[in-house]
């Protein structure tokens, strides 16, 4: 399994699109932004793009969804309570983008636990709210790879102050969903570099 990083837009969210070598199947999780950008990128290597998959709904993380459904017609997935921000502008803050407005409707909303079968693997979603009410990540268990989406960063956590944010939730997911994993599991954060569990829970300042 390929997953190779893309930041992308105003704030240099990162996207990710993940593959599979042998089968040429992919999911793009968290489409920043610069659509046709990542198109070619899917083009150039001869992939088939399975599905998007969101951390939650933030403008920063969903504003080429639109563009890559219209391409491709594959699902977008989010977590159930999610919907809220997806679809609301003030919400999601791309109302405070200069006029453009992004609405996302998912075509499938996930459950905590729920677990996908794509690129020949299984993708567990972890409900973890705290920067958003909807927020989950994605955990690849056979790979030991985890998208944390802004949920957890290295040496940091995701914001709590923005619309359904609450710093004792986001904690508490992070304690409870993502540092029960083992060590190894690499984690590709929504912002900067990637790090691992192990190394976040002995020197992450912010859980305690």
């Amino acid at each position: 399994m390929i997953v190779e990083k893309f930041p992308l837009g105003m704030v240099r969210t990162n996207c990710y699109l993940v593959y599979n070598v042998d089968t040429k199947e992919a999911i793009i999780v968290d489409p920043a932004d610069n659509g046709a950008y990542i198109k070619s990128i899917i083009e150039e290597k001869d992939l088939n793009l399975q599905a998007i998959l969101l951390t939650h709904g933030h403008f920063d993380h969903i504003m080429a969804v639109a563009y890559l459904k219209e391409n491709y017609q594959i699902p977008v997935m989010a977590h159930e309570q999610e919907k809220e921000i997806l679809e609301d502008p003030a919400k999601n803050l791309s109302d405070s983008m200069g006029g453009n407005f992004c609405i996302v409707k998912a075509d499938r909303f996930l459950k905590d636990g729920e677990v996908l079968e794509l690129l020949g693997t299984k993708i567990k979603t972890l409900y973890t709210p705290g920067h958003t009410i909807g927020g989950v990540c994605y955990l690849f268990e056979k790979e030991k790879l985890l998208l944390s989406g802004d949920t957890l960063f290295n040496g940091s956590v995701g914001r709590s102050d923005f619309p359904t944010g609450s710093t004792s939730t986001l904690v508490r997911s992070i304690k409870d969903k993502l540092f029960v994993l083992e060590d190894d599991v690499i984690v590709y954060p929504g912002h900067e570099d990637e790090t691992s569990i192990g190394r976040e829970r002995k020197f992450n300042p912010y859980i305690g």
